[in-house]
């Protein structure tokens, strides 16, 4: 992998460098641009680090340049009126790579960790992109019940259509015997009194009918009105700018929970320090030594005292520093949660103003049949009205209708009130063939559903799982005494002796090591990177440890980067079958 610098960060001067597979250590002095480097490489797999976060401050362009798989990958900045432009192609844009791919003081996980802090659902959750799994889930459920609801009413309304088909059966035999009874042209005029009797009170049914209906469609007109103002009231509180405001104060908390946990690693180490130097400086008094086992001058034994005293106010001062900055990154974190709460209300609120456009969008639906009802019903009653006018000359009353008659009357009165409900229902064939569509979606869409369950349910217990598996097995390697598991409310427990530990008491390699193995777990579970960088993370590690570490890591990915400070400049390539030494 060739990469080009020039201008980002601390890296002024053009940088041109290879990186060979496996492992590459990377040793350098202090603010020789091993950050720099590291930054660099990540903004080429997310997009979350910004031009302004790259480029050199005293610098007007500048560059990141990537060759990777015989392809060329970029970040090119400039600075034109105070303003930052960008041309860009990344290898991946996937904000999880601040968290998977770049092991480091800024490392939220890692800083999580190191405070004590013990609570991994939200690690796990944007690791694994569970979220992203229920929002699909719920859109999946959501229109399962709406396809559910639209296939239970038409099997409803084909039951109602078959036994209206089987009753217009009947009624029309009936009818076909009663037709063979009336020989006489009386019956047959009183047959017609009769009928036109039954059209009078078919027309007066019809414009009842018409009524509800109508009345139907102003209470769902009424209806869809109020959703949408509840609509618009709600998604006035979910406009994208105040997104952004918080998103913004988020970033914004981020970043000073980032500066502020490298300055708390940073007072960590010189505390860590300045206690050995005490130590020593003690034992030196207690030996009545003479000489300085720093710099080898004759020391006077009655000046061991001052110099412990000089130490002593030292470390007091370096340990106040210490729990201030703890109390400000732990207000910081509790602003952070705060604030993504809100962001989580905001997307609730988007949710549910979905649900309520969908609800809307049905409502609809429901108006335009009822106004297709209406005006089926309107025409019906168009077309009678003109039937009784042609007929009015023709029908003549004489006399009292007999038994028969009166039947054929209810009976063709009850065969087209049946047929016109029939009419509103749809033909039986048709609302089958409309049912067995619904089933099929139905189908799809619960394998879709089950199928999302499935994977949410490996998402959460996978990292569970697998961080049992290797974390006690490499603790164990790298000589801790510690054991370490994941419950089933995602809260890390780590036993020492069978004892529950607070985090806080455990060391900072065995903090850092725990977030580490949490990082690779979902690397490995969930997140394909094409390089993994681990910037001044591993310097509390010996020597032995360290190499543990680099072999264990070895078979993550194609490209594994480690910085380390030290006063020589040289990387380090470390293959499976040997090591190579490239020092400049």
């Amino acid at each position: 992998m060739r990469i080009r610098i020039s201008n980002i960060g601390g890296i002024t001067s053009p940088l041109d460098i290879e990186i060979n597979e496996g492992v590459n250590v990377y040793t350098a002095p202090n603010a020789y641009g091993k950050t720099s480097l590291s930054r660099a490489l990540i903004s080429m797999l997310t997009s979350e680090i910004k031009p302004e976060d790259l480029l050199n401050v005293f610098s007007d362009s500048g560059y990141v340049e990537v060759k990777y798989k015989d392809k060329e990958y970029y970040r090119r900045i400039r600075r034109l009126k105070n303003k930052l432009t960008e041309s860009a192609k990344l290898i991946m844009d996937d904000k999880r790579a601040l968290l998977l791919s770049y092991f480091s003081p800024e490392n939220a996980l890692l800083n999580h960790i190191l405070s004590g802090k013990d609570d991994l659902e939200w690690f796990i959750s944007s690791t694994s992109e569970i979220e992203k799994l229920k929002q699909q889930k719920q859109s999946v459920d959501e229109k399962l019940k709406i396809i559910k609801g639209e296939h239970e009413e038409l099997k409803s309304k084909y039951k109602d259509a078959v036994t209206i088909q089987a009753e217009i059966r009947s009624i029309e035999n009936e009818l076909e015997s009663l037709k063979k009874e009336t020989e006489s042209d009386k019956l047959i005029n009183s047959t017609t009194q009769s009928i036109s009797v039954t059209r009078q009170n078919k027309l007066a049914e019809l414009n009842n009918k018409i009524e509800q209906k109508k009345k139907e469609l102003l209470d769902l007109q009424t209806k869809h009105t109020k959703l949408e103002l509840e609509i618009q009231q709600k998604e006035g509180m979910v406009k994208p700018e105040l997104k952004g405001i918080f998103e913004e104060q988020l970033n914004q908390v981020t970043e000073e929970l980032q500066r502020k946990a490298s300055l708390r690693n940073e007072t960590e180490i010189g505390i860590k320090v300045l206690e050995r130097v005490l130590d020593e400086i003690k034992e030196a008094e207690k030996s009545h030594l003479d000489t300085c086992y720093v710099c080898g001058s004759h020391v006077d034994p009655e000046n061991w005292r001052v110099r412990v005293d000089v130490i002593s106010g030292e470390l007091r001062l370096k340990q106040n520093s210490f729990e201030g900055i703890k109390k400000e990154i732990d207000e910081l974190t509790k602003k952070k949660e705060e604030i993504t709460k809100k962001i989580a209300e905001f997307e609730n609120m988007k949710n549910e103003v979905q649900r309520l456009k969908l609800k809307k969008q049905e409502l609809f639906g429901r108006m335009e049949m009822v106004k297709e009802q209406i005006g089926e019903l309107e025409r019906q009653k168009r077309e009678m009205e003109d039937r009784f006018n042609k007929n009015s000359d023709m029908i003549r009353v004489t006399g009292p209708e007999n038994a028969i008659s009166k039947r054929i009357s209810e009976l063709m009165n009850r065969k087209n009130q049946l047929e016109y409900e029939l009419a509103s229902l749809g033909v039986p064939s048709s609302t089958l063939n409309k049912i067995r569509e619904k089933e099929k979606e139905i189908e799809e869409l619960e394998s879709q559903s089950q199928n999302l369950q499935i994977e949410y349910m490996r998402r959460l217990s996978v990292t569970r799982e697998e961080f049992v598996r290797v974390a006690n097995s490499l603790i164990k390697e790298l000589e801790f005494d510690l054991e370490a598991e994941i419950t089933p409310d995602f809260t890390l427990v780590a036993k020492r002796n069978g004892t529950v530990m607070d985090l806080k008491k455990l060391s900072s390699s065995e903090r850092t090591s725990l977030a580490l193995i949490l990082v690779v777990t979902a690397i490995k579970a969930y997140f394909k990177t094409p390089f993994f960088i681990v910037d001044e993370s591993f310097m509390t590690f010996d020597q032995r440890r360290f190499q543990k570490l680099t072999n264990y890591l070895k078979d993550l990915t194609e490209y594994i980067i480690i910085t380390r400070s030290d006063e020589n400049v040289s990387m380090k390539v470390e293959q499976r079958e040997e090591t190579q030494t490239v020092s400049g």
